[in-house]
């Protein structure tokens, strides 16, 4: 052993590399289109996990999309399967924050409590902008004009 290894041993060790890398798998179109679209998680990380090459996931969902048939395919009709109507989505919605404003112990209580004050049927706040119309409304009932705009202040 003189340091110089021999091109058998040099085999052995390509060998041994190869057999540790796994084998290129298709990618799963659904599972990335369902990471992406319905779970929210980030393209890059979605793609690794759905199958696809670190460089594939580091050329984003656009450059995917143009490249790959099935990928869009797969993630226009998550879309699809995704998208509801909002006369569904705003009673699911007044319903969960009922809930969190009847748990005690949430401590998003409170916010729950603002969020569906904003509703236009229960509006329990007053507006910014209409205070100020209204300081100015009630203030000119209840204050008479002088007759003239400058106050003799010693007829008093």
């Amino acid at each position: 052993m003189n340091g110089q290894e021999t091109p058998q041993t040099e085999t052995v060790r390509a060998q041994d590399l190869q057999q540790g890398v796994p084998e290129r798998t298709k990618p799963d179109y659904a599972l990335l289109a369902r990471l992406v679209v319905r779970d929210g998680k980030p393209f890059k990380s979605s793609a690794i996990e759905a199958g696809y090459s670190e460089s594939v996931a580091s050329g984003g969902l656009r450059a995917l999309m143009a490249d790959s048939n099935p990928a869009s395919e797969a993630i226009r009709a998550e879309e699809k399967r995704l998208s509801v109507s909002m006369d569904r989505l705003k009673p699911l919605a007044i319903n969960r924050l009922y809930h969190e404003i009847l748990n005690m112990q949430s401590s998003n209580g409170m916010k729950a409590i603002e969020l569906a004050g904003k509703f236009k049927e229960t509006d329990w706040f007053v507006r910014q902008s209409e205070t100020n119309l209204g300081i100015l409304i009630n203030m000119s009932d209840t204050i008479s004009p002088p007759d003239s705009p400058v106050i003799d202040v010693s007829q008093e």
